[in-house]
């Protein structure tokens, strides 16, 4: 009696198959293939047939099954395509023997040089400098944390953000640079920009100082098209809406004067502005609710905290009340 191998081999051969042959292989097609994947192998190469060890079967196999259930819907649909068929599934099999050594390669590679991965963290009253392996370097804002790899193996440089930092990422037009920041994903190439993507923060910005700069929305609700940024363009990412905004900026160089100690605002809601203010001077500092919706218009360029928090309360005609442990702004507000 026949086995399943033998029977195949058969077919495979065979020009004109019998009623009961179409029957049998129909009903074969839609079960496990597994036999046919290495029929269609050994018609290829005896050599990769020995070397089968290496091979994905359950990818390839997945590949053969989706061929076959485009084109198997009846048995009169299948054996007059019974060579491409098998042609389909012998391609099918070569192209799980080069993936699949690709992959066996880079496994081999990971075991011989592993990529481990490293975090950087920036505390509330802190800056940090960060080079990587391909000469980019970054400079993290205070409350920020970053997380890559020692050495870039792969065709992307990919790091993670959370906070804020500024780079000046090494131009590889081979291996696009990408950082991953909440909802937001900016991929580069060679350039120099901002990404402001603190968690607690409403909103998403990247800021471009020089080249060119990719941004897409991942994970979201709303679809976005990708966008792309030149020098002097800041993208805004509203997190409680999915909207992505971008517009031209006065100066970029504004947004990154964080790195020389400075703050500046231009209309400016409270809110934030306190939320940069305790970061870099690692306080607590409060506000009365109808506080937060005023705008500074406010250049704090390495003022002691104490010049900082007189001059805020001034410009939103509040007054600073010292507790415990944190500061408190209260006043009639701007309204």
């Amino acid at each position: 009696m026949e086995t399943v191998v033998e029977r195949l081999e058969r077919l495979y051969k065979t020009e004109n198959l019998t009623p009961n042959d179409r029957s049998w292989l129909a009903d074969y097609l839609k079960g496990d293939i597994s036999e046919l994947y290495l029929i269609a192998l050994e018609g290829f190469s005896k050599d990769v047939l020995e070397k089968k060890i290496m091979l994905n079967e359950y990818a390839s196999g997945e590949m053969l099954k989706n061929i076959h259930e485009r084109i198997t819907k009846t048995p009169q649909q299948v054996f007059p395509m019974r060579k491409l068929l098998l042609k389909m599934a012998l391609a099918a099999s070569v192209a799980a023997v080069f993936c699949t050594g690709y992959v066996f390669r880079k496994q081999l590679d990971n075991w011989i040089d592993p990529v481990t991965y490293q975090e950087t963290v920036a505390l509330n009253g802190e800056l940090k400098m960060i080079s990587l392996s391909d000469g980019t370097t970054i400079c993290l804002n205070a409350g920020s944390r970053l997380s890559y790899p020692d050495k870039f193996k792969q065709n992307t440089r990919e790091v993670t953000l959370t906070g804020e930092a500024f780079f000046k990422v090494a131009h590889n037009s081979s291996k696009p640079f990408i950082i991953h920041s909440g909802k937001i994903n900016t991929t580069v190439l060679g350039t120099s920009f901002n990404v402001k993507a603190y968690e607690e923060d409403k909103a998403i910005k990247v800021t471009v100082v020089s080249g060119k700069v990719g941004v897409i929305a991942k994970g979201v609700t709303v679809k976005h098209p990708p966008v792309l940024l030149t020098p002097n363009m800041q993208l805004v990412y509203t997190k409680t809406n999915e909207t992505l905004v971008a517009q031209k900026i006065d100066d970029a160089s504004l947004v990154i004067s964080w790195q020389q100690g400075k703050l500046q605002y231009h209309n400016t809601p409270l809110s934030d502005v306190l939320a940069d203010v305790q970061r870099k001077y690692n306080v607590v500092i409060k506000a009365d609710k109808n506080l937060l919706n005023c705008t500074l218009y406010a250049d704090f360029n390495n003022m002691p905290l104490q010049k900082v928090l007189k001059l805020m309360a001034a410009l939103i005609n509040a007054h600073v009340q010292k507790e415990d442990s944190f500061y408190t702004l209260k006043g009639k507000g701007c309204n």
